[in-house]
């Protein structure tokens, strides 16, 4: 598994690649994070423009809780939607809570980094990674959606002690595989309605799974509320 630092404009963010998920077992310490986290894997794809002011004030509530209460987010990292409002988020608010980008290594680039589009189907640049992000793990596939598997295997390494939860944000065929895995792993899920595509057809979806709870976008209240209880974090913890 080898190693590499990015020089963004801002900022010098680390970047690890491994080969096998076995590998994950060493990122934690590879990346200088110590011990395990409460997690939000936040999952979701383009903002609609008719939503767009409900989304961004739930990555807003989430990037806040997130940082008061020190969750780790893992997010997939790329330079488009929710991935990269969630970067965004955190830096404009000098925000601290550990942010992982984990996407696909042959169809990113970054500063300094492959440009070739040899395996590209869509036959374009390749996407840009989100420049804030502090970390990246960039591992193995040629479509989006072969990194599900690792960034569930990932929250369940990273919440070593601690619960973990998926959090939808609109998304499309790629967040229903990840909500899949997801509820394979126990891992429970919620899905912001008011945020368009996938999310607001689970909203409407009365036999859904158990593991998945529907709550608006709109309420910034009932979104901490649920997220504190799923992660069970105590109202009276603090950052220190």
């Amino acid at each position: 598994m080898r190693t590499e630092t990015i020089d963004f404009p801002d900022r010098k963010t680390f970047c690890i690649f491994p080969v096998e998920c076995s590998d994950l077992e060493r990122a934690l310490s590879e990346l200088n994070l110590e011990g395990g986290y409460p997690v939000i894997v936040l999952i979701g794809g383009a903002i609609d423009k008719l939503q767009a002011e409900a989304t961004l004030r739930a990555i807003q509530t989430i990037a806040k809780l997130a940082h008061e209460l020190k969750i780790m987010v893992i997010c997939g990292g790329t330079d488009m939607g929710v991935m990269a409002k969630i970067g965004q988020v955190r830096s404009q608010n000098t925000y601290t809570f550990p942010l992982v980008g984990i996407t696909l290594e042959d169809l990113v680039t970054w500063p300094g980094g492959p440009l070739s589009t040899k395996f590209l189907w869509w036959g374009r640049d390749r996407w840009q990674l989100e420049p804030n992000y502090p970390y990246f793990i960039l591992v193995p596939g040629s479509h989006f959606g072969d990194e599900s598997p690792w960034i569930v295997e990932a929250a369940s390494i990273f919440s070593q002690g601690n619960q973990s939860v998926t959090i939808l944000i609109n998304g499309g065929e790629i967040s229903r595989k990840d909500i899949q895995l997801s509820l394979e792993e126990g891992r429970p899920v919620i899905a912001l309605s008011h945020t368009g595509r996938l999310a607001d057809e689970i909203s409407r979806d009365y036999e859904r799974n158990k593991l998945i709870s529907v709550v608006s976008a709109n309420s910034e209240e009932r979104i901490t509320e649920v997220i504190r209880t799923i992660l069970q974090i105590d109202q009276t913890r603090v950052t220190i």
